[in-house]
């Protein structure tokens, strides 16, 4: 699956394939890539608007919090690495 930050709907379409990682690489994106800010508060709306993907999101949320010891910065992907960004 390729992913279009600049897309909410493919955001939304990739975000729902593991909600509970992909949620908190946007988060992490939205933060370090103002660029895509937009187009992650979209797809967030979009998430947020759909009865069945909020059963996702609660459910990645739900998961997130009972993760002890887990919490933290996302690391950086596979791409990331590979375009040579540093760590945070």
């Amino acid at each position: 699956m390729l992913l279009d930050l600049n897309d909410a709907q493919s955001i939304v379409d990739w975000w729902s394939v593991f909600p509970t990682r992909h949620g908190s690489l946007l988060s992490d994106w939205a933060r370090r890539r103002p660029e895509h800010r937009a187009a992650i508060a979209e797809a967030r709306r979009i998430i947020g608007a759909d009865p069945g993907r909020r059963v996702l999101l609660e459910r990645s949320r739900d998961s997130a919090a009972d993760a002890s010891g887990l919490a933290g910065d996302a690391p950086l992907s596979h791409d990331e690495l590979a375009a040579g960004e540093l760590a945070h």
